[in-house]
């Protein structure tokens, strides 16, 4: 199966008497989360499943994203997720149902996750850093969700937005 890990968009910050939860995206974020999601549609990479932290940021990445792939996907959102460490997400997705799945989540957790989960790391500058909207697109040997551990998943690709901006992807 594929595991996609993306780290929400860039949020607003035009509005500081918003709870950190509900900070939206900005025009930036939403450019950058429907060219992710165009670019995964046209790699084939579309999951059959979607489970985002419920903040508004996240939820919204999930939502343009799914919609720039063309509404496929379902979509769950989980409470959990929001600011959750690398266990806590390891522990959803083992609890997710069978089928190509996509994480939206926030740093830390979702770069501490990314770099625990893979058995050989990427070859690229941003992955420690792993930048709003940066997605990781893994395979895993297992048929079931239940089954995956630390060190398992092998990359397919690692992407930023600026990367889309370069490759035309609007």
């Amino acid at each position: 199966m594929k595991l996609i890990l993306t780290r929400h968009a860039k949020s607003s910050w035009d509005d500081l008497s918003l709870d950190d939860h509900d900070r939206p995206l900005n025009e930036r974020g939403q450019s950058a989360a429907q060219r992710m999601g165009k670019w995964i549609e046209g790699r084939r990479h579309v999951p059959s499943q979607v489970i985002s932290s419920d903040a508004a940021r996240a939820r919204e990445t999930a939502e343009v994203m799914i919609a720039s792939m063309g509404g496929a996907p379902s979509l769950t959102l989980d409470e959990g997720l929001y600011h959750a460490s690398p266990d806590t997400v390891l522990a959803r997705i083992q609890r997710a149902p069978k089928g190509d799945l996509m994480i939206v989540g926030h740093n830390p957790g979702i770069a501490a996750l990314a770099s625990l989960i893979v058995d050989v790391r990427p070859v690229h500058d941003r992955f420690g850093v792993y930048p709003t909207t940066a997605t990781l697109i893994a395979e895993v040997p297992v048929d079931d969700w239940a089954d995956l551990k630390y060190g398992m998943a092998r990359v397919i690709q690692f992407i930023v937005p600026r990367e889309l901006k370069e490759l035309n992807i609007a």
